[in-house]
Protein backbone atom coordinates (compact mmCIF):
# COMPACT_ATOMS: atom_id res chain seq x y z
CA UNK A 1 0.00 0.00 0.00
CA UNK A 2 1.39 3.62 -0.97
CA UNK A 3 2.34 6.33 1.87
CA UNK A 4 -0.68 8.05 0.18
CA UNK A 5 -3.59 5.53 0.63
CA UNK A 6 -2.02 4.50 4.24
CA UNK A 7 -2.32 7.64 4.83
CA UNK A 8 -5.90 8.61 3.77
CA UNK A 9 -7.17 5.36 5.06
CA UNK A 10 -6.34 6.36 8.74
CA UNK A 11 -7.04 9.44 8.66
CA UNK A 12 -10.11 9.41 10.67
CA UNK A 13 -8.42 6.91 13.26
CA UNK A 14 -5.56 10.12 13.28
CA UNK A 15 -8.18 12.68 14.44
CA UNK A 16 -9.68 10.60 17.24
CA UNK A 17 -6.36 10.09 18.18
CA UNK A 18 -4.54 13.27 17.74
CA UNK A 19 -7.28 15.91 16.83
CA UNK A 20 -5.11 19.30 17.76
CA UNK A 21 -1.78 18.63 19.60
CA UNK A 22 -0.96 22.22 20.54
CA UNK A 23 -2.08 25.61 19.93
CA UNK A 24 -1.02 28.95 19.07
CA UNK A 25 1.49 30.49 21.00
CA UNK A 26 1.89 27.52 23.34
CA UNK A 27 4.17 25.13 24.16
CA UNK A 28 4.73 21.83 22.54
CA UNK A 29 5.32 18.37 23.57
CA UNK A 30 4.16 15.59 21.82
CA UNK A 31 5.52 12.33 21.29
CA UNK A 32 4.15 9.06 19.39
CA UNK A 33 5.82 5.29 18.43
CA UNK A 34 7.22 5.22 15.43
CA UNK A 35 8.59 2.49 12.86
CA UNK A 36 13.15 2.60 13.29
CA UNK A 37 13.11 2.57 9.91
CA UNK A 38 10.04 4.64 8.68
CA UNK A 39 9.42 8.25 6.93
CA UNK A 40 9.33 11.53 9.26
CA UNK A 41 7.40 14.37 7.27
CA UNK A 42 8.01 17.87 8.76
CA UNK A 43 6.03 21.34 7.56
CA UNK A 44 6.97 24.59 8.59
CA UNK A 45 6.70 27.67 7.26
CA UNK A 46 8.58 30.55 9.72
CA UNK A 47 10.78 30.09 12.28
CA UNK A 48 13.16 27.16 12.64
CA UNK A 49 13.04 22.89 12.14
CA UNK A 50 15.84 20.72 14.21
CA UNK A 51 15.61 17.40 14.01
CA UNK A 52 18.19 14.77 15.67
CA UNK A 53 18.05 10.80 15.44
CA UNK A 54 18.18 9.50 18.55
CA UNK A 55 18.19 5.50 20.16
CA UNK A 56 14.32 5.08 20.77
CA UNK A 57 11.21 3.97 18.64
CA UNK A 58 9.96 7.28 19.17
CA UNK A 59 9.29 10.71 17.44
CA UNK A 60 8.78 13.24 19.92
CA UNK A 61 8.26 16.90 19.25
CA UNK A 62 8.59 19.93 21.42
CA UNK A 63 9.21 23.77 20.62
CA UNK A 64 6.70 26.37 20.63
CA UNK A 65 4.10 27.20 18.19
CA UNK A 66 3.98 30.50 16.75
CA UNK A 67 1.63 33.47 18.02
CA UNK A 68 -0.99 33.53 15.10
CA UNK A 69 -0.72 29.76 14.08
CA UNK A 70 -3.79 27.39 14.14
CA UNK A 71 -2.50 24.58 15.59
CA UNK A 72 -0.08 21.49 14.86
CA UNK A 73 -1.22 18.43 13.35
CA UNK A 74 0.76 15.46 14.59
CA UNK A 75 0.49 12.03 14.06
CA UNK A 76 1.58 8.56 12.70
CA UNK A 77 -0.35 6.28 10.31
CA UNK A 78 1.64 2.93 9.61
CA UNK A 79 5.53 3.87 9.01
CA UNK A 80 5.02 7.73 8.44
CA UNK A 81 4.76 9.94 11.10
CA UNK A 82 3.60 13.83 9.75
CA UNK A 83 3.97 16.93 11.43
CA UNK A 84 2.46 20.26 9.89
CA UNK A 85 2.37 23.72 11.18
CA UNK A 86 -1.35 24.90 10.41
CA UNK A 87 -1.33 28.37 9.83
CA UNK A 88 -4.79 30.27 9.06
CA UNK A 89 -6.19 31.80 5.51
CA UNK A 90 -5.29 34.84 6.63
CA UNK A 91 -1.58 34.37 8.01
CA UNK A 92 -0.31 38.30 7.89
CA UNK A 93 1.65 38.72 10.97
CA UNK A 94 1.95 34.79 12.25
CA UNK A 95 4.66 34.56 14.69
CA UNK A 96 7.23 31.75 13.21
CA UNK A 97 6.90 28.31 15.25
CA UNK A 98 10.18 26.42 16.39
CA UNK A 99 10.27 23.07 15.96
CA UNK A 100 12.69 20.78 17.91
CA UNK A 101 12.17 16.79 16.57
CA UNK A 102 13.48 13.80 17.79
CA UNK A 103 13.18 10.77 15.42
CA UNK A 104 14.50 7.35 15.27
CA UNK A 105 18.29 7.15 13.86
CA UNK A 106 16.89 5.28 10.91
CA UNK A 107 14.14 7.20 9.63
CA UNK A 108 13.82 8.71 6.43
CA UNK A 109 13.55 13.05 6.71
CA UNK A 110 11.10 15.02 4.19
CA UNK A 111 11.10 18.83 5.29
CA UNK A 112 9.53 21.69 3.59
CA UNK A 113 9.73 25.08 4.85
CA UNK A 114 9.48 28.94 3.33
CA UNK A 115 11.44 30.60 5.50
CA UNK A 116 12.26 28.28 8.44
CA UNK A 117 15.88 27.28 8.79
CA UNK A 118 16.50 23.84 8.62
CA UNK A 119 19.30 21.60 10.83
CA UNK A 120 19.85 17.88 10.42
CA UNK A 121 21.96 15.97 12.54
CA UNK A 122 22.31 11.83 13.60
CA UNK A 123 19.58 10.62 10.87
CA UNK A 124 20.93 7.84 8.76
CA UNK A 125 17.80 7.34 6.32
CA UNK A 126 17.49 9.44 3.00
CA UNK A 127 16.56 13.50 3.26
CA UNK A 128 14.88 15.57 0.96
CA UNK A 129 14.69 19.04 2.01
CA UNK A 130 13.45 22.19 1.00
CA UNK A 131 13.10 25.58 1.58
CA UNK A 132 12.39 28.86 0.07
CA UNK A 133 14.49 31.42 1.71
CA UNK A 134 16.24 30.01 4.60
CA UNK A 135 19.25 27.82 5.59
CA UNK A 136 19.71 24.28 5.69
CA UNK A 137 22.34 22.26 7.18
CA UNK A 138 23.12 18.48 7.30
CA UNK A 139 25.09 15.58 7.65
CA UNK A 140 25.66 13.01 4.36
CA UNK A 141 26.44 9.23 4.63
CA UNK A 142 25.75 6.41 2.13
CA UNK A 143 21.81 7.17 1.98
CA UNK A 144 21.07 10.12 -0.62
CA UNK A 145 20.53 13.68 0.39
CA UNK A 146 18.65 16.61 -1.30
CA UNK A 147 19.07 20.26 -0.50
CA UNK A 148 16.80 22.42 -2.62
CA UNK A 149 16.51 26.60 -1.79
CA UNK A 150 15.87 29.47 -3.76
CA UNK A 151 17.90 31.97 -1.64
CA UNK A 152 18.69 30.55 1.55
CA UNK A 153 22.32 28.98 1.73
CA UNK A 154 23.27 24.90 2.17
CA UNK A 155 25.65 23.34 4.31
CA UNK A 156 26.34 19.39 4.27
CA UNK A 157 29.14 17.67 6.74
CA UNK A 158 30.07 14.12 5.35
CA UNK A 159 32.01 11.71 6.93
CA UNK A 160 33.69 10.07 4.12
CA UNK A 161 31.24 7.07 2.72
CA UNK A 162 30.05 7.31 0.15
CA UNK A 163 26.27 8.06 -1.10
CA UNK A 164 24.43 10.83 -3.51
CA UNK A 165 24.34 14.09 -2.47
CA UNK A 166 22.39 16.71 -4.82
CA UNK A 167 21.84 20.31 -4.06
CA UNK A 168 19.80 22.61 -6.23
CA UNK A 169 19.88 26.58 -5.33
CA UNK A 170 19.00 29.92 -7.27
CA UNK A 171 20.81 32.50 -5.59
CA UNK A 172 22.16 30.73 -2.23
CA UNK A 173 25.50 29.71 -1.39
CA UNK A 174 26.64 25.66 -0.54
CA UNK A 175 29.45 24.50 1.48
CA UNK A 176 30.39 20.88 1.44
CA UNK A 177 32.50 18.99 3.55
CA UNK A 178 33.75 15.32 3.39
CA UNK A 179 31.02 13.99 1.40
CA UNK A 180 32.07 10.97 -1.04
CA UNK A 181 30.24 8.89 -4.10
CA UNK A 182 28.66 11.18 -6.32
CA UNK A 183 27.50 14.13 -6.52
CA UNK A 184 25.07 16.57 -8.19
CA UNK A 185 24.83 20.76 -7.62
CA UNK A 186 22.69 23.48 -9.61
CA UNK A 187 23.17 26.56 -9.13
CA UNK A 188 22.43 30.23 -11.42
CA UNK A 189 23.84 32.49 -8.80
CA UNK A 190 24.60 30.95 -6.14
CA UNK A 191 28.71 30.25 -5.04
CA UNK A 192 29.47 26.64 -4.49
CA UNK A 193 32.72 25.01 -2.38
CA UNK A 194 32.48 21.41 -2.69
CA UNK A 195 35.61 19.94 -0.33
CA UNK A 196 34.95 15.90 -0.88
CA UNK A 197 36.45 12.63 -0.53
CA UNK A 198 36.67 9.65 -3.20
CA UNK A 199 34.21 10.66 -5.78
CA UNK A 200 32.38 8.83 -8.38
CA UNK A 201 30.15 10.88 -10.11
CA UNK A 202 30.50 14.80 -10.23
CA UNK A 203 28.15 16.49 -12.40
CA UNK A 204 27.99 20.80 -11.29
CA UNK A 205 26.27 23.33 -13.19
CA UNK A 206 26.13 27.57 -12.83
CA UNK A 207 25.47 30.31 -14.21
CA UNK A 208 26.67 33.11 -12.31
CA UNK A 209 28.22 31.56 -9.04
CA UNK A 210 31.65 30.01 -8.80
CA UNK A 211 32.23 26.73 -8.47
CA UNK A 212 34.84 25.28 -6.62
CA UNK A 213 35.72 21.54 -6.00
CA UNK A 214 38.58 20.09 -4.23
CA UNK A 215 37.86 16.01 -4.44
CA UNK A 216 40.29 12.72 -5.16
CA UNK A 217 38.90 10.48 -8.47
CA UNK A 218 38.27 7.21 -7.89
CA UNK A 219 39.17 4.32 -10.63
CA UNK A 220 36.43 5.13 -13.53
CA UNK A 221 35.07 8.32 -12.10
CA UNK A 222 33.27 11.06 -14.45
CA UNK A 223 33.76 14.84 -13.06
CA UNK A 224 31.26 17.24 -15.27
CA UNK A 225 31.33 20.85 -15.00
CA UNK A 226 29.90 23.73 -16.78
CA UNK A 227 29.40 27.64 -16.34
CA UNK A 228 28.56 30.23 -17.77
CA UNK A 229 29.81 33.51 -16.60
CA UNK A 230 31.26 31.94 -13.11
CA UNK A 231 34.93 30.49 -12.35
CA UNK A 232 35.50 27.18 -11.64
CA UNK A 233 38.56 26.10 -9.86
CA UNK A 234 39.12 21.98 -9.55
CA UNK A 235 41.88 21.01 -6.82
CA UNK A 236 43.00 17.02 -7.30
CA UNK A 237 44.42 15.42 -4.12
CA UNK A 238 47.05 12.84 -4.86
CA UNK A 239 48.70 12.25 -8.45
CA UNK A 240 45.94 12.58 -10.57
CA UNK A 241 45.10 9.77 -12.93
CA UNK A 242 42.67 11.33 -15.75
CA UNK A 243 41.81 12.19 -18.74
CA UNK A 244 41.14 16.30 -19.07
CA UNK A 245 38.75 18.10 -21.66
CA UNK A 246 38.78 21.80 -20.26
CA UNK A 247 37.67 24.81 -22.49
CA UNK A 248 36.54 28.19 -22.00
CA UNK A 249 35.00 30.56 -25.13
CA UNK A 250 36.20 33.89 -23.62
CA UNK A 251 37.98 33.00 -20.06
CA UNK A 252 41.52 32.28 -18.95
CA UNK A 253 43.09 28.67 -18.15
CA UNK A 254 45.18 27.72 -15.16
CA UNK A 255 46.51 24.39 -15.39
CA UNK A 256 48.98 23.39 -12.63
CA UNK A 257 49.77 19.81 -13.58
CA UNK A 258 50.35 19.66 -17.42
CA UNK A 259 50.98 21.36 -21.01
CA UNK A 260 49.74 25.09 -21.44
CA UNK A 261 46.10 25.67 -22.86
CA UNK A 262 45.88 26.87 -26.51
CA UNK A 263 43.92 28.60 -28.58
CA UNK A 264 40.95 26.91 -30.60
CA UNK A 265 41.04 29.31 -33.41
CA UNK A 266 44.00 32.24 -34.54
CA UNK A 267 40.48 34.45 -35.01
CA UNK A 268 38.60 33.68 -32.03
CA UNK A 269 39.10 33.87 -28.14
CA UNK A 270 38.24 30.69 -27.22
CA UNK A 271 41.22 28.37 -25.58
CA UNK A 272 41.19 24.52 -24.83
CA UNK A 273 43.16 21.93 -22.45
CA UNK A 274 43.39 18.25 -23.31
CA UNK A 275 45.58 15.78 -21.71
CA UNK A 276 46.14 12.60 -19.96
CA UNK A 277 48.37 11.83 -16.68
CA UNK A 278 48.76 8.54 -15.76
CA UNK A 279 46.68 6.03 -17.80
CA UNK A 280 43.66 8.28 -17.86
CA UNK A 281 40.96 5.91 -16.08
CA UNK A 282 38.40 8.56 -14.65
CA UNK A 283 37.07 11.43 -17.02
CA UNK A 284 37.27 15.65 -16.37
CA UNK A 285 35.03 17.77 -18.53
CA UNK A 286 35.48 21.10 -17.74
CA UNK A 287 33.34 24.09 -19.90
CA UNK A 288 32.59 27.70 -19.01
CA UNK A 289 31.36 30.41 -21.58
CA UNK A 290 33.19 33.55 -19.68
CA UNK A 291 34.53 32.38 -16.54
CA UNK A 292 37.96 31.17 -16.12
CA UNK A 293 39.08 27.61 -14.83
CA UNK A 294 42.12 26.87 -12.98
CA UNK A 295 42.99 22.88 -12.53
CA UNK A 296 45.61 22.37 -9.41
CA UNK A 297 46.90 19.62 -6.91
CA UNK A 298 46.03 20.22 -3.58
Amino acid sequence: MSIERAWSTTGVALLVLAPVTAFAGSAINERSAADPAGQVEISNTAGSVVVTGWNRNEVEVTGELGDGSERLEFGTAGKVTRIKVILPKKSYGVDGSDLIVKVPAGSSLSVNTVSADVRVRGVGGAQRLQSVSADIGTEASTEDVECKTVSGDVTVAGNGTRGLLTITTVSGDANVTDAAGEVNANTVSGNFNLGLRETTRSRLRSTSGDLTLASRPVADSRFDIESISGDVRLDLAGPPDAEFDVSSFNGEIRNCIGPKPVRTSEYAPGRELRFREGQGSARIRIKTLNGDISVCRK
